[in-house]
């Protein structure tokens, strides 16, 4: 790789770019490499920025009345040019999209950076075909040239140029997304549990097994469900979800530990009720809007929906293909029973009530009274829901009837799911 483009890699490193201003510098970058130099200089990057058509940089010019060729003509020869570095280029093209409220770096900002008085050549080039720093960024927010009324009503239909600069790019997953060794030796657990079920290796601890099975798989299946409300944050706009490790499917980086694995997996043992618990932390005020809030909140039982339907897929499956056996039948019993768990866990988290992510759903839309009302109850609501499914049997019944339709409509026989329930109870 030539010098002048590991230059360009390390210079834009932390600086996003549009393809258009890629562009613009890869051929910059090319073109320095062609006659031996380490970097790109403000002529080369002015040069490549003026011959590519299309881009809003040339669009603009053109609708000020400057013509593209006739800049690059007043240019100085190919490495003659002030000795700025290219970084230094590239944090005043960044600074000049934050003041515009673009962002990503097109190739209107690096027009705007060659301005600057610390490129005096290519200033000069541009000055002397009639740009200045002003007419650039009233245009482009504006699409009204220099010499037209200030007021006045803009024409039916008219866009300004910089619009889509203004709408902020989904953030980039390569890098952030990982999976903790905590989360692996879990999965590792449950799958040695679910070996010895198939094998029938401790007929008589079946119903240890089955009652270990079906927690580690919940808890697991929890740190699935808050991971895909961190992953939506994060592609929403809060890119703290990062750095706090919601996005490896570490339950111990979870803020509260307690309520969000301790709780549910004994309301499990309890009275088998897949009680869910709120544990990463979002930054509401840095989502995109509201249809994004929602979508955070909505994103978590998808994702407890999809675990269900993953077991369920394996059933299914191995009834087909004929797996199911008499000597291997407290396996897929105890998968039934995590199946039916994240079908009851689905439909009770839909509720629109706070805790729950069926309130989170509906929240933005609400009344800041009533928001902060719910606020209040904090996670002592999540103790009252509970109480409620306990000691009020309709309500339970409701939960158990929506999950059991659920689960055989997606393939789950009920009869392994009773079965495997008779193993799980303590009681």
């Amino acid at each position: 790789m030539p010098n002048a483009t590991i230059a360009l890699d390390r210079a834009s490193a932390d600086i996003p770019l549009t393809r258009s201003a890629r562009e613009d510098l890869e051929q910059a970058a090319n073109e320095a490499a062609r006659r031996g130099a380490d970097e790109s200089n403000p002529v080369d990057v002015l040069r490549a920025v003026v011959s590519n058509r299309g881009s809003l940089a040339v669009n603009t010019m053109r609708g000020l009345g400057t013509d593209p060729a006739a800049v690059a003509a007043a240019l100085p020869a190919d490495g003659v040019a002030p000795a700025l570095p290219l970084r230094q280029l590239l944090v005043n093209a960044n600074r000049e999209a934050r003041v515009l409220g673009h962002y990503s770096v097109d190739s209107i900002h690096l027009l705007l950076a060659l301005l600057y008085s610390d490129s005096p050549a290519t200033a000069a080039a541009l000055q002397k075909a009639g740009l200045t720093m002003y007419d650039l960024r009233r245009h482009l927010q504006t699409g009204v040239p220099p010499d037209a009324p200030v007021a006045g009503p803009k024409p039916a239909g008219a866009r300004p140029p910089d619009r889509a600069l203004r709408r902020r790019p989904m953030p980039r997953l390569r890098g952030v997304l990982s999976v903790s060794p905590v989360f692996l030796g879990l999965l590792a657990v449950v799958v040695v549990i679910g070996v010895l079920l198939w094998v029938g290796f401790f007929p008589q601890g079946i119903g240890v097994l089955t009652l270990a099975f079906v927690v580690t798989g919940w808890v697991a299946t929890v740190c699935v469900h808050e991971f895909c409300h961190a992953l939506v944050a994060y592609i929403a706009g809060d890119s703290a979800v990062a750095s706090s490790g919601y996005l490896t499917l570490d339950p111990l980086r979870y803020t509260n530990f307690l309520m969000s694995i301790v709780f549910p997996a004994a309301f499990l043992l309890i009275g088998g009720i897949a009680l869910p618990g709120g544990a990463v932390y979002i930054n509401r005020g840095a989502l995109r809007n509201r249809w994004w809030d929602s979508a955070v909140s909505l994103a978590g039982p998808i994702g407890t929906l999809l675990c269900g339907l993953l077991f369920a897929a394996v059933i299914v499956v191995s009834y087909w293909v004929g797996l199911i056996r008499p000597d291997n039948a407290p396996f897929f019993e105890a998968l039934a029973v995590l199946g039916f768990i994240e079908m009851y866990a689905f439909v009770l988290n839909l509720v629109p009530i706070p805790p729950l992510d069926g309130f989170g759903i509906i929240r933005p839309w609400l009344p800041y009274s009533i928001q902060s009302a719910a606020a209040q109850l904090g996670t002592y609501a999540l103790i009252i829901v509970f109480a409620a499914i306990w000691y009020v049997p309709t309500i339970n019944l409701f939960f158990v009837h929506s999950a059991s339709t659920l689960a055989t409509m997606f393939g789950i026989d009920p009869y392994l799911v009773y079965f495997g329930q008779q193993h799980f109870r303590l009681h």
